[in-house]
């Protein structure tokens, strides 16, 4: 699902939200490397690396739409590379 390499967008994810801070922890102590590893993800984890419920939930917000955003990538990416019978016609 996540395209980048390294963690750079999880820093940028963060810093959009104003949570840059957690950035080592969240990467080191809960181990997200990856958008999907936050599918494993609690708030008693987030409250374990000191996060607050306002940080929480502007957290998931965040996650949220950076996964609708690679969702419709990938969906038009997936519909540009697809051949349909009608689309070689007269050439």
């Amino acid at each position: 699902m996540q395209s980048e390499e390294g963690t750079e967008w999880l820093l940028e994810l963060l810093t959009d939200v104003q949570l840059q801070q957690y950035f080592l922890r969240i990467r080191d102590e809960l181990n997200v490397t990856r958008l999907s590893h936050f599918d494993y993800v609690k708030n008693e984890d987030l409250e374990k690396i000191g996060m607050g419920r306002p940080g929480q939930r502007r957290l998931w917000e965040a996650v949220k739409r950076r996964r609708a955003l690679y969702k419709r990538k990938s969906w038009m990416s997936k519909k540009e590379n697809k051949v349909t019978p009608w689309t070689n016609k007269g050439q």
